[in-house]
Parts: structure tokens; sequence; C-alpha cells
């Protein structure tokens, strides 16, 4: 009899502290709408034990908060109150240090099982953390010896590089002070080589043995949160760069080969993405037309090209041109290449459930004016994001297609209806990007005849809003030569190609009725488009760039 009122009292006490826990979560959940702060129920979330190594559990008790996730330099932190001094100094100390908190609001049982998983972490702090420190100081020195591709040279031979780790701060100090877009790792039959792509092009600037090509290869693996014991099978990764307060993103890859892995690292520097829209190389005629559509309250804007030809960097030139304190603006990118205050960004996470389809719906019930999606990759992300702008949205988002009018049968090749795109869609724009002739060695010179004969037939069909440059015999483009500031290839620096395709309702007709791609391309000519390899050649003819250059990515 007594065993039974044991079980009874056991049952009710457990049906109490359920009713208490739902009532301690829907207090949570109405403060949190009060003070508009996005709530979630810890007790249902998977908490990565990793992620709460950023604060040790006496600090983020005695802060009464959890970091909960941390990617790259965002970082999810759950709070119980955000009025509470002492949340709110240990906030204040983490966006001092160049890390962006979005913060949660929990119930204190939520935070109280957040705390009870640093019981679980390992006692010793594991050596490998993901994130290279490179002090400012060390950043400095190398930024004040680096110049050049033959200062790196000098530096590497000069450096006494004992461990990987030495070796791998260099290349990225290195690629850093150079504007090095990627770092190739490439195992040959008797040694490794090191190649920097600058302006797009790869150039040779180091060589390792065996013994340190396998001990950098474990490193970069290792900080990637790649499986070491895989040789045989493409893994790819990331990692971040903390110096001087500002974190970079490193994206790997690993590609097994007949001498070993190759490794690419992918350094995604704010520095070479932060470009103003008037600094991109649009022109006047096209500038005109992008910044009155930035000024629409709604529609698409899609830009579209291969990997590596500057979309994002032309999105987010779109972004900071119209952030201001009355526009509220959300992202989901991946990953987040550089971050801009005042603008709401998030990072897809696969593995966690949330990806640009599911991240859009949530951005979605934010009430945001203005949305970016990274890149529209399949129909469920893509019907979103079109409806988003026909229901009041101004949405920026990234396509892979040859040219503009392409991205349209794109979406239609996707399932998607035409009468749903053709309202939805208000500006095409396609791009390339093209190196820029050195500025301190080029030379000019006149055209030859074969170059003139191009430039005609090139400006034969410029639409009739394009006044035609005079072009002949006697008119002079820039020649490149090359100099010890261009590393001695006669080129500098890079700048887009653009060609768009403005949606009017004439376009919006010809849409839904399914076209073939040549019948768009005629259209979108006869609506005043200028073509990549026509935009190519007025930067040629401006000393911009050079002939080559443009046939080079527009045939």
């Amino acid at each position: 009899m007594s065993t039974e009122h044991s079980f009874e009292e056991k049952k009710q006490r457990e049906k109490f502290d359920e009713l208490r826990k739902k009532e301690e979560e829907d207090a949570a959940q109405r403060l949190a709408e009060k003070v508009g702060i996005p709530y979630i129920d810890l007790s249902k979330q998977t908490i990565n034990m990793e992620t709460l190594t950023f604060m040790d559990e006496e600090s983020a008790r005695r802060s009464r908060l959890a970091v909960i996730q941390k990617l790259g330099s965002n970082l999810k932190v759950a709070v119980k109150n955000p009025k509470d001094p002492h949340t709110m100094l240990a906030v204040e100390n983490m966006k001092n240090k160049g890390l962006i908190v979005d913060l949660f609001l929990v119930s204190q049982h939520g935070l109280e099982k957040a705390w009870g998983f640093y019981s679980l972490l390992p006692k010793e702090k594991e050596d490998v953390t993901g994130v290279i420190e490179i002090t400012p100081e060390n950043l400095e020195k190398l930024q004040k010896e680096i110049h050049y591709v033959d200062d790196f040279k000098d530096v590497y031979l000069r450096a006494a590089l004992k461990n990987a780790t030495a070796v791998l701060e260099l290349l990225i100090a290195g690629s850093l002070s150079l504007d090095s877009s990627d770092v190739h790792v490439e195992p040959q039959e008797d040694r490794t080589t090191i190649r920097f792509r600058i302006d797009g092009v790869l150039q040779e600037v180091a060589s390792l043995d065996k013994k340190m090509y396998a001990l950098l290869a474990s490193r970069i693996k290792l900080l990637s949160k790649m499986k070491l014991n895989v040789v045989d099978a493409p893994q790819d990764g990331r990692f971040s760069i903390v110096s001087q307060n500002k974190s970079i993103e490193v994206r790997t890859s690993v590609l097994p080969g007949p001498n070993g892995e190759s490794l690419v690292m992918r350094i995604l520097n704010p520095k070479t993405i932060a470009i103003s829209l008037e600094k991109l190389g649009i022109l006047d005629y096209d500038l005109e037309v992008v910044k009155e559509e930035l000024k629409r309250p709604n529609g698409l804007i899609l830009v579209t090209g291969p990997t590596g030809s500057g979309k994002t960097t032309t999105l987010y030139a779109f972004l900071k041109k119209i952030n201001t304190s009355e526009v509220k603006i959300i992202t989901i990118e991946d990953p987040i290449e550089y971050h801009v205050e005042g603008i709401s960004q998030s990072q897809v996470n696969p593995a966690g459930g949330y990806g640009f389809s599911s991240g859009l719906r949530s951005i979605l019930r934010q009430d945001p004016d203005v949305i970016l999606v990274g890149e529209i990759r399949d129909m469920e992300t893509a019907d979103i994001a079109l409806h988003a702008a026909l229901t009041g949205h101004l949405v920026f988002s990234t396509l892979h297609t040859n040219d503009a009018p392409s991205a349209i049968l794109r979406l239609i090749d996707m399932k998607l209806s035409p009468s749903i795109i053709a309202p939805a869609v208000n500006l095409l724009i396609a791009q390339r990007l093209v190196r820029r002739v050195c500025e301190h060695c080029s030379q000019k010179s006149p055209l030859t005849k074969e170059e003139l004969a191009k430039f005609k037939l090139a400006f034969a069909d410029l639409p009739v809003r394009i006044p035609p440059p005079r072009v002949d015999d006697q008119t002079t483009i820039a020649r490149p030569s090359g100099c010890k500031l261009c590393n001695n290839t006669g080129y500098k620096g890079r700048v887009g190609l653009y060609e768009m395709f403005r949606v009017d309702e004439e376009s919006e007709k010809v849409i839904v009725s399914s076209p073939i791609q040549s019948q768009l391309r005629e259209m979108a000519q006869r609506k005043g488009m200028v073509s990549i390899k026509q935009d190519g050649f007025m930067k040629a003819l401006g000393g911009i760039t050079t002939v080559e250059e443009v046939e080079a990515v527009a045939g």
C-alpha cells in the first residue's frame, strides 16, 4: 500500500514539474514577444557542447547567459533577461571584440539545461580550436615586409619554418598582404608547390618538401574539422583567422590525387569585398538603371555568373547603398563573407536543419524590407524568393547562368511558373571579372587593323540609348607592360563586366509565353541591354582593361 502511495506521489511530482516548466516557458515566450527578441525552448534544442567552451561555466552563470552557437564571428546567445546588468555587460564585451551577437530569450530551466552540459566537457581543452590567432604585431610586421610576390618569396626563404603552424601562418599572412583570393597546395612527385591566385591568375610562390607537406596537410585538416584518416575521398571544411579584432573565414577543400591530397584555401577577406556601388566598374548608363531599381520597394534582382565572378561583391555593394536606419535588411548566406553594421545576417547550417529554404521562411516572419539570399540552389528556395518579391519585399540573390536572359530559363527549368517569374523579377545582371591594366607601367598605342575591326563589330549593334563611341585608326588603347608593382604581369586589380536585362511590361508578356533563349536575348537587346562583350570593349577603349582580357571571358 505504501509502495502504491509512493508511486502516486512520484507521478504527481512529475506532473507538477511538467506544469511548472510549461508555465516557465510560456512566461519566457510572452516576455520575448514583449521585448522583441526571438524565443527558443532549449529543452527542445540540440546544444553544441563545443560552442559552450567560448565562455567558461563560471562566467556564463555570472552573466546569466549561454553561448549556444558560434559560426565564424556570429554568436547565438541565450539569455533569460536582456536587461540584466551582468548580461548586458557580457554582451557588450563580445561586441567590442568584433563579434556579432544575436540574442534569444529562454527560460531559467533552459539556461540550467545549457549549463548542465559543462559537466560533460573534457577537463583539458584541446589544442586544435579551428581558429588561427595571428597577433596584430606579427601581421603588421609581415605586411610591412610583403608588398609583392618577390617579397613573399624572400620572406619565405629567410623564415625558420620549423613546424606546420608557422608555415600556415606565413601563407595566410602573405595571402592577405598580396590580396590573394586562394592558396593552392599541390603535391607533385618530387615536391609540393604553393600557388597564390592573384587577380584571378595563379602564381607560384613557394615549395615544400614531403615531410612539411604532410604536416601542413594534417594541420589544415585538423583546423577545418576534416577526418585525418580519410585520404582517398574529397572533403570540405572551414576555419577562422582572428586578427586585429576581425574574423576572416577560410574555406578549405581537399581532393585526393596520385601524389597526395591537393588542398585549396579560399580566403574570404572582407577587404576584397568591401567595394562601393560606384566603384564596381558599372558604366554610367547602367549605373543609373541599378540605382533606379534599388529604389523600388519590391521585386527580385538576380546576379548571375560562374563561381568567382564577383556576384557576392556586387550584392554587398547593393546592400550598403540602401542600408539606412529606416530599412530592415536580413540576409541568409553560406558563409557570411562580410559583416555589415546595421544588417541582420544569418548563416545556413544544413546539419542543424537550417538551409536556404527553411531560413528564408523564418526570415519572412521577421518582417524585413530587403532580403538577401546568398544563392538560389533549388526550386523551393526560388519559389519562396519569388513570392517574397511579389508580396512587398525587395529580394537580392545569385544564380549560375552564362548570361542575363538565361536566368529566366533557369528558373523555368526549376519548374517555376512563368506567370510567377514574370511579375516578380525586376532586373537580371550577368557579370564577369577581367584584370585591370597596371596604371604604373601600361603604355598606349594605336589600334591594329584587326582590333579596329573587332571594335566596330562590337559597337555595330549597341542599343540606341548608348551613343556609339568614335573609333578609327588613330584611336589608342592601353597595352600591358610589366613592373614590380604588378608582379611583372602588366595587370593590377580587377573590374567587372556587366550586362543588364530590365524586365518591363512587354518583357513580362514574352516571359509568360515560355520563350526560347534566342527570343529572350533578342528582346533584351531590343530593350537596351549592353552585352558583356560590348561592356568589355567600352572598358578597353577607356584604358581600363585590354581586348585580350575581354575576349578571354566573353569570347
